[in-house]
């Protein structure tokens, strides 16, 4: 009976643990090979978006600041590119790694089962000698026992022959994946092929970059003179959103105030008037209510133009062609393509809308305590006062240092937030 016992636990044992570490080793490499296709796509994306804003400037011979920051984030993204081959790379290694350990001990593990198996069967022969199965049944003591020896004798055949079909069965398996990575072994070449394409491609790339800065920084007067201006435009821009965005504050704390008054002379006087108070306790409600999921919202709202790219990130750097020359942005610039449709991030309502010079038609946007700005509008197709929803038409996209670009900015009462840490990734 022990000895029965510790068969059926070393198999039950055996087969669990073979299994479950196949399992893991598969859910892992799982995991990581979607997250790397997944950013691979993205990536992609990226790259066909600065493509397509290098493709729309082709016409104009002009170098501009805006083709130097399309081909700088087209650089970036194809060193990013190469870097995810690389991984790519070294997760086929991890992959086939993974799976030749696992077949090597499960191969042992099938060679000691076999050279037991092997030692258990002579052991038999040597008794079967003496004491063959029939005598080892006709020995029995009673009916009870006969019919005990008996489905012994069956249980431990079935379970011998089960115990190395699951083994064999396992082997199999692991050989058909390590068919299948054998495949991967092609598929890495293929990488390496390519990544060597496209690190000819960057290096294309960095001396197109090199040219095109050393041509416009033969404009460095000019070049200066635009930065001075750009300065003057965004001081003017940040002064009437400042100023709206104050007025809305000072406007909700006066509510505010007048709700406390009123709640105050109610309670003093005892008397009652619930139209009044409902529409103010409704109005205060809406807007908190709107402010808080707009901050619920943060890296799920949809950009603000269908197709581009970050040209220019939000706080300060280095300008792309003056060197030492520092600029700063409060949001984000996006380059889009022709004529794109801008729309609104976020359910609220127009605030103000305004132009300034060298920063075209500009539209804030409310929503709660947040507010959204969207600047170098070409046209504008709402107006003040007016509700907007999700995704809806706000104007069209108008051009910027040789690109057709925007300017996107989220503001949290009067402080700035980087609107690429709230837009959905790309």
């Amino acid at each position: 009976m022990a000895l029965r016992t510790f068969i059926y636990f070393f198999i039950g044992v055996f087969v669990i643990s073979t299994f479950s570490s196949t399992d893991v080793f598969a859910q892992r490499r799982k995991k990581s090979r979607a997250q790397l296709e997944n950013e691979k796509r993205r990536n992609l994306e990226k790259i066909a978006e600065t493509k397509r804003a290098l493709e729309n400037t082709k016409e104009k011979k002009e170098v501009t600041v805006g083709k130097i920051k399309a081909i700088k984030e087209q650089i970036s993204s194809q060193e990013e590119q190469i870097g995810l081959m690389e991984q790519d790379m070294e997760l086929i290694d991890m992959e086939m790694q993974d799976i030749i350990d696992a077949k090597r001990g499960l191969e042992q593990k099938l060679d000691t089962l076999q050279r037991e198996y092997a030692a258990m069967l002579y052991g038999a022969s040597k008794i079967s000698g003496k004491i063959n199965q029939l005598s080892f049944l006709f020995s029995s003591s009673s009916f009870n026992d006969l019919i005990m020896r008996y489905k012994y004798l069956q249980q431990y055949t079935d379970n011998r022959k089960s115990q190395v079909a699951q083994m064999m069965k396992v082997v199999a398996l692991l050989r058909e994946r390590q068919a299948n990575l054998e495949g991967k072994k092609s598929d890495k070449k293929r990488i390496i092929s390519a990544k060597l394409t496209e690190a000819q491609y960057l290096e294309q790339l960095k001396n197109r970059q090199t040219e095109m800065v050393g041509e416009l920084s033969k404009k460095e007067k000019d070049l200066r003179k635009e930065i001075e201006a750009t300065k003057k435009s965004v001081s003017k821009l940040e002064s009437s959103i400042a100023a709206v965005v104050a007025r809305e504050i000072a406007r909700k704390n006066r509510e505010r105030e007048l709700k406390q008054d009123r709640e105050a002379k109610l309670a003093k006087n005892k008397v009652k008037k619930p139209v009044t108070k409902k529409v103010t306790k409704d109005l205060d409600d809406e807007e908190t209510a709107l402010g808080k999921s707009f901050a619920a919202s943060k890296a799920r709202l949809p950009w603000p133009v269908q197709r581009g790219f970050i040209s220019d990130r939000f706080g300060i750097k280095e300008h792309p062609v003056l060197n030492g020359v520092l600029i700063n942005n409060n949001g984000i610039d996006i380059q889009t393509s022709n004529n794109a449709t801008v729309r609104s991030v976020y359910a609220g309502e127009v605030k103000d809308i305004t132009e300034i010079p060298g920063l075209g038609n500009v539209v804030l946007i409310q929503h709660g305590e947040y507010f959204t700005v969207y600047a170098n509008l070409r046209q504008i197709f709402l107006s003040v006062g007016q509700k907007v929803g999700a995704k809806e038409t706000i104007g069209t996209a108008g051009e910027s240092g040789g690109a057709t670009e925007i300017n996107f900015q989220i503001w949290h009462n009067s402080q700035h937030l980087n609107p690429e840490g709230w837009l959905v990734p790309r």
